[in-house]
C-alpha cells in the first residue's frame, strides 16, 4: 500500500532524541489573551473606596467573568466518565489565595458568583483570606496536613482517587478537605501585586474546571485611537481553557462578552 510519507534522513542529534523523550502530546489546554482598556472600569472602582471590603481589580474580573459565563452556559461545564461532559447548574469561582508566607497555595470557592454583588464578594474572598493566612480555615488546614503527611510515592494514587471520588462519584470528601467539584466552573488568580504583565496557568487533572483566568498588572500604555496615540490603562487578561469544553469560538464569544460587561460595568455589575 502506498504511503504519503517518506523517512526523513539527516535527522539531527537533537531530534532524535527529542523524539525518543517526548511522548505524543496528550494536553487539551489552549490558551488566549485579551487587552482590556481599564479607564471605564477603574472608575466604576473608586465608588467602592470608602466601602470596608474595598473591591480590587480582581474582585472585579472575577465577578465580570462569572456574570459573562452564565450568558454561555454550554461552557459551564466539565468533563466526566470516558469525556462525557455534564454542565453545571451554577457558575461557581475558585479564587486563588496564597498563605501568609507565601509558600502554599489555596483559594475560595464562591458559590453562583454571578448572583454575588461585588461588595460581598469582596468581602466573602477578603474574611476567606484571612482565615487562609492565619491558618484558621478548617478545609485548608486538613488538605495542607494531609499534603504535607503523605510520602511523595504516594501522592499521585492518591489524587487520582480523590479526583476519581470527588469528580467522577460526586462523593464529599469535605473531612479531607476536598468537597465535591471543589474548583468549580472557573478558577481565577491575580498575579498584579508582583507586577507580572502576562502569564499562564497550567490546568490541573483534579480541578475539572473548564478555565484558569490570570489577573496581571494594569500599566499605562499607548494606545491608538481615532487615529491618534494616546496613553490609557490596560491590562492584559491571560486564560487557559480546557480545549474539550472550550473551543476557539466559544473562547471567542466569551471574550466578545467579557468585553461588554466591562464596557458598563454600572448596568451588568452593579
Amino acid at each position: 500500500m502506498a504511503s504519503n510519507f517518506i523517512k526523513l534522513e539527516r535527522q539531527s542529534a537533537f531530534r532524535r532524541m527529542a523524539a525518543a523523550m517526548w511522548i505524543r502530546p496528550n494536553d487539551s489546554q489552549i490558551y488566549g489573551n485579551a487587552e482590556i482598556d481599564m479607564t471605564v472600569p477603574l472608575a466604576f472602582l473608586k465608588k467602592y473606596e470608602g466601602n470596608e471590603a474595598k473591591p480590587t481589580v480582581t474582585h472585579l474580573m472575577a465577578r465580570a467573568l462569572a456574570v459573562s459565563i452564565a450568558k454561555h452556559p454550554d461552557i459551564n461545564a466539565r468533563v466526566r466518565f470516558w469525556g462525557k461532559l455534564e454542565r453545571r447548574k451554577t457558575v461557581d469561582l475558585f479564587i486563588q489565595v496564597t498563605s501568609d508566607d507565601g509558600r502554599d497555595l489555596s483559594g475560595h470557592r464562591i458559590t453562583a458568583a454571578d448572583a454575588v454583588p461585588l461588595t460581598d464578594l469582596a468581602s466573602d474572598l477578603k474574611q476567606a483570606s484571612q482565615r487562609i493566612r492565619k491558618n484558621e480555615d478548617p478545609k485548608f488546614k486538613k488538605s495542607k496536613g494531609m499534603m504535607s503527611s503523605l510520602p511523595w510515592w504516594i501522592l499521585r494514587p492518591f489524587l487520582a482517587l480523590a479526583s476519581l471520588f470527588t469528580n467522577e462519584l460526586n462523593i464529599d470528601m469535605s473531612g479531607s478537605g476536598m468537597p465535591r467539584d471543589p474548583f468549580g466552573s472557573a478558577m481565577v488568580t491575580s498575579l498584579g501585586m508582583f507586577g507580572v504583565d502576562e502569564a499562564y496557568a497550567p490546568l490541573t487533572p483534579i480541578a475539572r474546571c473548564m478555565m484558569i483566568l490570570l489577573v496581571p498588572a494594569v500599566r499605562e500604555r499607548p494606545v491608538v485611537e481615532n487615529g491618534q496615540v494616546v496613553i490609557k490603562p490596560m491590562l492584559k487578561l491571560c486564560a487557559t481553557f480546557d480545549h474539550r469544553v472550550v473551543d476557539g469560538v466559544h473562547a471567542a464569544k466569551l471574550c466578545t462578552t467579557l468585553r461588554e460587561v466591562l464596557a458598563d460595568p454600572d448596568k451588568h455589575l452593579g
